[in-house]
Formats: structure tokens, C-alpha cells, sequence
């Protein structure tokens, strides 16, 4: 259910984004997914179909960018990409405390990786007077 919400705001934010701007049909939309959003990008896609039937971007790609998630090490200052525990089985890694990729402590902050934004869309103009 986390998808499909997230592909209607997509949609929704989309569509408001055409209006005014002579939008005869969206192509596509361009998304950058942070890591820690745990958004499942092929969920997200099949939802996005769902999302846009009967609206201009109907048939439109939802290209999707992930986005590696950031830590700051409470120990020992360093800020960087996540390392996953490899000890810990992958179905429960993802939601295990990172670890810092330097000293390899576990008490970290999250400092990147928890954004969803749509960077742009692509679109086909109605032909028409010049704005």
C-alpha cells in the first residue's frame, strides 16, 4: 500500500505540473528514490500503471533512480554510504541499524537516502500559439 500511495502523489504532482503548459500527453517521469523511503521500485512501477490509466500520462514510463543511503557515525564523526550487516539475513538487513563503513559501529544516524522526488517529466506539447 506504501507504493500505491506514493505513485498517486506522483501522478497527482505530475498532472500539476502539466496544466498551463499546453501538455498533450506525459512520456515519462523521472523519479529519484532514496534508499530509506523503502519503496519497492517494481511495486512503485506496477502502481504507477494503475495510477495513471485515463489521465494524459497514461502508458507514460516512471523511470526510476535509487538513491544510496547516508550515515553519520555517532562514534566516530565519519558520514558516508551504508554498509549493510552481511551477518544479518538480507530479508531484515535493510531495516538493521547501518553500519559505519569506517569503524564499523552500529550507532549511526541516517543522513541521506530518505527522499522521493520527481526530478522532471517528459512530455509531447499541443501544437498551438507560442507562450
Amino acid at each position: 500500500m506504501h507504493e500505491f500511495s506514493a505513485a498517486c502523489s506522483i501522478v497527482e504532482a505530475a498532472l500539476e505540473g502539466a496544466k498551463g503548459h499546453r501538455v498533450k500527453r506525459i512520456t515519462a517521469v523521472n523519479v529519484e528514490v532514496g534508499e530509506f523511503t523503502f519503496l519497492v521500485p517494481e511495486q512503485l512501477e506496477f502502481n504507477f500503471e494503475i495510477a495513471s490509466r485515463d489521465t494524459i500520462m497514461e502508458g507514460a514510463s516512471l523511470n526510476i533512480t535509487t538513491v544510496q543511503g547516508r550515515v553519520k557515525c555517532q562514534k566516530c564523526g565519519h558520514e558516508g554510504e551504508t554498509k549493510v550487516d552481511t551477518e544479518i539475513a538480507p530479508q531484515i538487513a535493510m531495516f538493521s541499524p547501518m553500519k559505519c563503513s569506517e569503524c564499523g559501529s552500529s550507532a549511526t544516524d541516517i543522513t541521506g537516502g530518505k527522499d522521493f522526488v520527481i526530478t522532471n517529466i517528459e512530455v509531447e506539447i499541443a501544437p498551438g500559439q507560442s507562450n
